[in-house]
């Protein structure tokens, strides 16, 4: 089974472009294997990079690659999301009935009923979900979350498996001590995932049921937790991807984060992983914290390698914005 020969009608987009721009061939790579039906190379890929040594020259696991490229297709917009995710959970089904001992195949049939359960629930405010709609939200997350415990001496073998939980998990309330059990369990399969710690932060956002000092403390003991590989790191790597999610703009005023700690850490990670994506990030974060020294001495470092994709939302003005207070005497 192909999704290209059974979904085409139901897309608002034919077929994946081969042409599309991403991030990392690798993305193109599990996309174009997905769509195809083609589980071997899924199955390869998944193996490879799930071994050690797997880190692109900015600190980044390149199968986060992989599995953005998985999600893709999960999350392909459709004329009719019913049908595309119906037609979605027979072939992901099939491949668990093909190859019982592959973790890969249980987890994404997992993640399919997980996407399935959110196409009902929708991704806004709890006043706008249909009355209706909570039932099958509850029910699909009930299913996947049975499926991976009835399956876990296979499907938890990968950590991503640990990964699906925890996608599970912002909408369910798990607490802090059951996030850290799966985090910590994924990482004894995998130790270099830290894929994990970005998908459990959601869960303890404010806006899914945590808060501020929760979320401090998470990153915190993150940051600890990935100390030997990214010196302090995680902890603005954690912060700016709460930015992205919650924040915004208000991160220094809305939130826990510290700035001089969150200063460190941006260099740790640069003095380890130099990245011009990383760096404007930097800049805009001194900006947000109203350093003007670091983000005059950012902006030199970065001379025409200011990029706005790095630069929160409306992510043009917020650099024009804070160029012109740079320049400001």
């Amino acid at each position: 089974m192909k999704l290209h020969h059974i979904l085409p009608a139901l897309l608002l987009c034919a077929a994946v472009p081969a042409s599309a721009a991403y991030d990392s061939p690798l993305r193109e790579q599990a996309i174009q294997a997905f769509w195809w039906g083609d589980f071997a190379a899924l199955e390869q890929q998944n193996a490879v990079l799930r071994q050690p040594g797997h880190i692109s020259s900015d600190g980044t696991q390149e199968i986060e690659w992989f599995r953005i490229g998985v999600d893709k297709v999960i999350h392909q917009e459709a004329k009719d999301q019913e049908a595309y995710l119906q037609e979605l959970e027979k072939l992901t089904l099939q491949w668990t009935k093909e190859h019982p001992q592959s973790a890969l195949a249980h987890v994404l049939y997992a993640k399919v009923l997980v996407a399935h359960a959110w196409a009902y629930r929708g991704g806004g405010f709890v006043k706008d979900v249909p009355p209706a709609a909570w039932k099958d939200f509850e029910t699909y997350l009930q299913r996947a979350t049975q499926y991976l415990l009835d399956h876990g001496e296979v499907a938890l073998s990968d950590s991503y498996g640990h990964d699906a939980l925890l996608t599970i998990a912002k909408a369910t309330s798990w607490d802090d001590k059951q996030l850290w059990d799966i985090i910590n369990d994924g990482l004894k399969r995998n130790p270099e995932d830290a894929s994990l710690y970005f998908t459990a932060l959601t869960a303890v956002l404010p806006k899914w049921g945590g808060d501020v000092r929760r979320l401090d403390k998470f990153i915190r003991k993150a940051a600890e937790q990935t100390k030997a590989q990214f010196g302090t790191g995680m902890y603005s790597r954690l912060y700016s991807l709460a930015a992205e999610q919650e924040f915004g703009h208000a991160l220094f005023q809305t939130s826990h984060v510290d700035w001089p700690t969150m200063k460190q850490s941006y260099e740790d990670m640069l003095a380890r992983y130099p990245s011009d994506g990383r760096r404007n990030r930097y800049a805009y974060m001194a900006c947000l914290a109203k350093d003007k020294p670091t983000l005059l001495t950012q902006l030199d470092l970065l001379g025409d390698k200011v990029a706005p994709d790095s630069w929160g939302a409306n992510p043009q003005r917020s650099l024009e914005g804070c160029q012109r207070w740079a320049r400001e005497g």
